[in-house]
């Protein structure tokens, strides 16, 4: 037993490691630093926009999805919202681990995984901010 948790840990040791390499590799160049900051904001803005929609809320009901064929399409409760920042952290940390799996390839992979992941906090933030003017203005 003691063997198997040895090689565990060891594991999580290399595979550390190595993450840290390939983001410190990504950290060097000037368009990935910017991307990772930018999608650091965009992170923590929804976040703050989630927080907002939910104590703006207080104990009604908001409108949580619209359509413009069919109109309002999904009404809940007010914690609800916080399901879209939720799914952006796990993508931003699915994505995170992207990278290390396609090391060896060129330097434009690694770059256009970062640009899917601004893609995906982009459109969160969007929706967020739709939220908010739909529900509140």
């Amino acid at each position: 037993m003691k063997l198997f948790l040895s090689k565990i840990i060891n594991y999580f040791y290399i595979t550390g490691q190595t993450w840290q390499v390939v983001w410190l590799d990504i950290w060097h160049e000037w368009i990935g630093r910017v991307m990772v900051i930018i999608n650091g904001i965009l992170w923590l803005g929804s976040w703050v926009m989630a927080s907002v929609l939910y104590f703006l809320g207080g104990s009604k009901l908001l409108i949580l999805h619209y359509n413009v064929h069919f109109g309002i399409d999904f009404i809940g409760r007010p914690a609800m919202i916080y399901w879209l920042p939720l799914g952006l952290t796990v993508a931003i940390a699915l994505n995170s681990f992207l990278p290390l799996v396609h090391y060896s390839a060129p330097r434009q992979l690694r770059l256009v995984i970062l640009i899917g992941t601004l893609l995906v906090s982009t459109l969160v933030n969007v929706a967020l901010g739709s939220l908010l003017f739909i529900n509140f203005y």
